[in-house]
């Protein structure tokens, strides 16, 4: 009875341990390909948006698998479109979900987009969304409708990858 005991003692013992993953230095593709794949082990009612913190700032412990140890870096990702950012430009995300929201609004109450007239890359028109009353804070940056589910990027040249 005692070695049963013993026995019992080390295999849940084990099991308790966590395995222990060393530390790692990732890169913007690796976070994508991680998620990706996080994505695809998981059942469908589970989204990437889930591994998004408060911050939107991307929990790297829970993608420590895939990325073949835990990161200390921080990437952050936008709710709405996706894209995923390093820490420098952490600002971007926030950006872009306000601003999708605001352009989504005004879309269901516009038959226009709300882009800068005569732009070729669809640059939103802020002005537009500020005098609607559907966007409250002007952001820093130039933000563009893509032809995508008009879907916002920061990137001007977004064009150019459709076109080629």
């Amino acid at each position: 009875m005692k070695r049963l005991t013993n026995w019992y003692r080390s295999v849940v013992k084990a099991k308790n341990k966590s395995y222990e993953y060393e530390e790692v230095v990732v890169t913007l593709t690796d976070v994508k390909r991680a998620m990706l794949a996080w994505e695809q082990d998981m059942p469908e009612q589970m989204i990437r948006t889930q591994l998004l913190r408060e911050d939107q700032s991307i929990d790297l412990y829970r993608l420590r698998r895939y990325l073949g140890g835990i990161s200390n870096q921080k990437f952050y990702m936008s709710r709405f479109t996706y894209q995923i950012f390093e820490e420098q430009d952490k600002h971007i995300p926030r950006y872009l979900d306000m601003v999708q929201a605001a352009v989504d609004d005004y879309m269901d109450e516009n038959t226009q987009l709300p882009v800068v007239n005569g732009t070729r890359n669809r640059q939103v028109h802020y002005d537009k969304l500020i005098q609607g009353h559907y966007l409250s804070e002007l952001p820093n940056i130039p933000l563009y409708v893509t032809t995508e589910e008009f879907l916002l990027t920061h990137d001007s040249d977004w064009h150019q990858s459709y076109v080629n």
